[in-house]
């Protein structure tokens, strides 16, 4: 269905399906003029508007699939490794709301209703099919899945119920790059961010109980709900930076994003890195990435535990890198020396939780509330398994919950692009960066 970014395993709470949630591009290519000519000429569009390009054309979405069928719904060969995973038989589905006046935003598409949503603002939808499902033949583009966000939802025609796209069924939204599965034991959803600036958290409430009554087949529609944790409003009054993030020019820091020196942004800009991290007692923490061209580098930060409580969420400055006007870059630092093409851009993307790949059974002492420094007599967390290369991925989980935000090691992936000279010219690499292990200092944790 034309690509995707990132795409995450979320938990289906039936042995016999899988769940992923996709997120990204739908179809970012290049030339699209005779690709959309050819699409209007093959199929019409329900609501009588030609097609048009469907990159970043759609609405939060999840591929439903069942294990062990072929593309035909006939049994698979059990050495098959796609149908083992339920990666043959499968359907992609699209949050759809009631796009009418009455309907939870009052007939806004996703991009508008963030502009003054506060944390703790809630849509009810339904995950529901596409008019789409692969049946083993490749074809050309005009015949794929992509187009279908710009329909009605088949199972709801002639309703006021729509897939719940960024800027409705004829314009191009914000991008939403990255997303992240919801960790929790007993939890079916995932957190979705988008380039616009704000992320949120879809829940699939009944799934258990729809794919129970499926019996072996695909659901119908699925009862969602979506929280918003931080609309694209202004930030600047919830960024803690520690004394740190100073940029270069007089009077600026890392509460602004300066991609743009006339009109520094005040929300987030551009996310792009962006993953959750689980600690004891269900706690959900964000860890945010952009990748927006600001002057004085790339932004990093980790939020305070996700509630849906209505209040501001705090975000703690982890690290900015790069940059046109970084002075490190202007006097030709690199790492290794020669490798710095000119001051550019940095890029944070990628994290992952490696607690409870080193988790020995013990997590240090618990920070006492308010306290940014680990206070003797804390709360000491024992039990975690140690992993094994044989050891299942929801071991792995297992263990990451038991390790206190605080006393995580987590991996950060840092692309450099100017640095592009010297050995790596040489050995001609794509470009320079480094993997970076953080532990966290949230003050309270």
């Amino acid at each position: 269905m034309g690509g995707f970014e990132k795409v995450v395993e979320i938990n289906p709470m039936h042995e016999d399906y899988v769940i992923i949630a996709i997120s990204g591009y739908n179809g970012a290519f290049g030339s699209y003029d005779k690709v959309i000519e050819k699409r209007n000429a093959a199929y019409t569009r329900p609501d009588g508007n030609p097609y048009v390009k469907p990159q970043n054309t759609h609405p939060a979405r999840i591929y439903v699939g069942i294990k062990g069928k072929m593309e035909d719904g006939s049994k698979a060969p059990s050495d098959d490794f796609l149908a083992r995973n339920g990666l043959r038989y499968g359907q992609v589905y699209g949050f759809a709301i009631d796009m009418s006046e009455n309907g939870p935003t009052g007939g806004v598409w996703r991009d508008e209703f963030h502009k003054s949503s506060m944390n703790g603002a809630k849509v009810d939808g339904v995950f529901t099919k596409v008019d789409w499902m692969w049946d083993g033949t490749v074809k050309d583009f005009e015949h794929d899945g992509s187009w279908g966000f710009q329909e009605q939802p088949p199972m709801h025609l002639g309703s006021d119920n729509y897939f719940w796209n960024a800027k409705g069924n004829d314009e191009s939204g914000c991008k939403t790059e990255h997303h992240s599965p919801d960790p929790r034991e007993g939890k079916s959803g995932f957190i979705q961010s988008s380039t616009c600036g704000y992320f949120g958290h879809y829940y699939l409430n009944d799934i258990y109980e729809k794919l129970v009554e499926a019996d072996g087949d695909l659901p119908g529609d699925i009862s969602s709900t979506y929280y918003v944790y931080q609309g694209e409003t202004d930030i600047t009054g919830q960024i803690e930076l520690g004394g740190k993030g100073k940029y270069s020019q007089d009077g600026t820091d890392a509460t602004k994003n300066y991609d743009n020196w006339d009109a520094p942004k005040v929300t987030f800009e551009d996310i792009d890195g962006f993953e959750i991290l689980e600690g004891p007692d269900e706690e959900l923490f964000a860890v945010i990435q952009e990748d927006s061209g600001n002057d004085f580098g790339e932004r990093m930060f980790i939020t305070e535990a996700l509630q849906h409580d209505g209040e501001d969420i705090t975000y703690y400055f982890v690290a900015m890198s790069g940059g046109q006007n970084n002075t490190r870059h202007f006097s030709g630092v690199g790492i290794p020396a020669g490798v710095n093409g000119g001051a550019s851009s940095h890029e944070f993307s990628g994290i992952a939780d490696l607690s409870g790949l080193v988790y020995s059974g013990k997590s240090g002492e618990k920070s006492a509330k308010g306290q940014g420094t680990k206070a003797k007599g804390g709360k000491v967390r024992r039990g975690a398994r140690k992993l094994s290369k044989s050891s299942y991925g929801y071991e792995k989980r297992e263990s990451d919950r038991q390790v206190a935000i605080n006393d995580k090691l987590i991996l950060l992936g840092l692309q450099a692009h100017n640095y592009y000279d010297g050995i790596i010219a040489s050995f001609q690499g794509d470009r320079g960066g480094q993997w970076l292990a953080y532990q966290p200092d949230i003050p309270g944790y």
